[in-house]
């Protein structure tokens, strides 16, 4: 008996629930859409060279403007994009003597479009260059574009697949001999 009145109990509820659901709502409004995600947004920076050698070659009153500077173009240059799927990465910034500088952008899947990439990394290359010495240096800008999405595989301090190339098959370390490899001047 108890076992009938609790089968004739959840069916009233169903039955309710059903009903509720099938009833118009009459004049409510949807919920707002939720606003889209920026076009850029910079989670972190991380520095590819040791701390010491960081000290050595750059200011820190000159590195923290020009990051600043960077992201600014970066995220203007996002904003100007057609908005795309979601993407997470690393913009690496290597900065040699004469300030000179260069960007790469490493994401996760799915991956940026080239036009994007090119875009972004224009936009980084066009900021003066603060000045360093006795070598370049290497650092990077962690960000989500558009919502993000995977962040890229490995290494915390990610670096462009073609990069690999450059290490012996016994690995290799991020030194002045690599990085001239990979930006020869």
């Amino acid at each position: 008996m108890k076992t009938r009145a609790a089968i004739v109990s959840i069916m009233s509820v169903a039955a309710v629930a059903a009903l509720a659901a099938c009833t118009p709502r009459g004049g409510e409004t949807p919920p707002p859409a939720e606003a889209s995600a920026p076009a850029w947004v910079r989670k972190q920076v991380v520095l590819y060279l040791p701390d010491r050698l960081m000290k050595a070659r750059i200011e820190v009153s000159d590195l923290s403007p020009y990051l600043l500077r960077v992201e600014e173009a970066v995220s203007a240059a996002a904003t100007a994009q057609p908005t795309q799927t979601g993407a997470s990465g690393m913009m690496l910034l290597m900065i040699k003597p004469g300030e000179r500088s260069r960007a790469w952008v490493v994401t996760g899947e799915p991956p940026m479009q080239p036009e994007v990439v090119a875009a972004l990394t224009a936009a980084a290359e066009a900021v003066k260059a603060p000045p360093v010495r006795q070598g370049p240096i290497l650092v990077g800008l962690q960000f989500d574009a558009w919502g993000g999405g995977a962040p890229p595989e490995g290494a915390v301090a990610p670096i462009p697949r073609d990069w690999y190339a450059h290490f012996s098959e016994d690995g290799g370390v991020l030194d002045d001999d690599f990085m001239a490899k990979v930006w020869p001047d």
